[in-house]
C-alpha cells in the first residue's frame, strides 16, 4: 500500500522505544515515511504540529488528548479523532457509546452501591480498576469469570483486522495474556460500527462473559497492541489515513 506523498510527516504519542509502535515507526520509514515521537506528557507545540502529515495519538494522557484536539482544529489529518478519543476517555461516556451500538454494560453510578462493585476514576489515564476501592464511578460487580477477553481491531484500509486475547483481570493482580481466541462476530460488528461512528482506525475494547452473556466494561481509544502481531495492519492503517487525509 502506498500514498501519493512519498515525504510524509508522521508523528506519534510514545516513546520511541514502544514494543509495538517503534517497529511501526521502523517499517513506516521502510516505505519512505518521516516519523517522528513525542512525549505523551507534554503539549505538542502547534508549530509542530503544524508539520505533520498525520498525527496518531498512541496514548490517553491529557497533554496528548489536547494535542490531538489542538491537531484537527489546524486541520492535521489524525488516526483516530479527538471527537471519538474524547468520548471514550471519560468512564461514564464510553459506557454510554459502547451502549449506544448494542454491548450490554454493567450499571455504574456516582454512588457506592450497596453490593461489591468496581471503583474507577472519571478519565482513562487515571488509576487502574480497584475491586470495592475509592474512585469516581462505581460500577456493578458483575459476578464473571476471572478472565477479561480483550478484543483489539484494527481498520488497515481496506478491511477491519481483528485480534482477542485472554487476559487475566486486573482486579485481582498483574494483568497475564493466557492466549489468543476467536472473535464472536456480533461483538465485532458492534465495534466497527462504534469505529464508523466515531472517525477511529483503531480501538480496544474489554469483554466480560457472564452466565453466557457478553459484557462490555472498557474502550480503549489507544491500545498498545501489545502480543496481537498487529503490526502489519496498524502500518497499512497509518498509511491509509494518510491517503484518505
Amino acid at each position: 500500500m502506498t500514498t501519493d506523498d512519498d515525504t510524509a510527516h508522521i508523528g506519534i504519542t510514545c516513546p520511541e522505544t514502544h514494543p509495538v509502535f517503534a517497529p511501526v515507526g521502523d517499517r513506516l520509514r521502510a516505505r519512505g515515511h518521516t516519523v517522528s515521537y513525542f512525549d505523551p506528557n507534554r503539549r505538542v507545540p502547534r508549530e509542530n504540529l503544524r508539520s505533520l502529515s498525520l498525527f496518531v495519538n498512541k496514548r490517553t494522557r491529557p497533554a496528548s488528548v489536547q494535542s490531538l484536539v489542538d491537531a484537527e482544529r489546524l486541520g492535521v489529518p489524525t488516526w483516530n479523532s479527538a471527537t471519538g478519543v474524547l468520548a471514550c476517555v471519560s468512564r461514564f461516556s464510553q459506557l454510554c457509546v459502547l451502549a449506544g451500538v448494542g454491548f450490554p454494560v454493567p450499571d455504574a453510578s456516582g454512588r457506592k452501591p450497596s453490593g461489591d462493585y468496581v471503583a474507577k476514576r472519571l478519565y482513562h489515564w487515571e488509576m487502574d480498576p480497584q475491586l470495592n476501592g475509592e474512585g469516581d464511578l462505581y460500577e456493578e460487580f458483575l459476578d464473571a469469570e476471572p478472565v477479561d477477553y480483550k478484543y483489539y481491531v484494527v481498520h488497515d484500509g481496506e478491511a477491519y483486522r481483528t485480534v482477542v486475547l485472554r487476559t487475566t483481570s486486573k482486579l485481582y493482580g498483574e494483568k497475564r495474556v493466557l492466549g489468543e481466541t476467536d472473535p464472536v462476530p456480533e461483538q465485532v460488528d458492534r465495534i466497527r460500527s462504534l469505529m464508523a461512528e466515531l472517525g477511529m482506525r483503531g480501538v480496544g475494547v474489554d469483554l466480560l462473559r457472564v452466565d453466557g452473556e457478553w459484557y462490555a466494561v472498557d474502550l480503549n481509544p489507544c491500545p498498545s497492541f501489545a502480543e496481537t502481531g498487529l503490526e502489519g495492519a496498524l502500518v497499512d492503517s497509518i498509511e491509509s489515513s494518510l491517503a484518505s487525509g
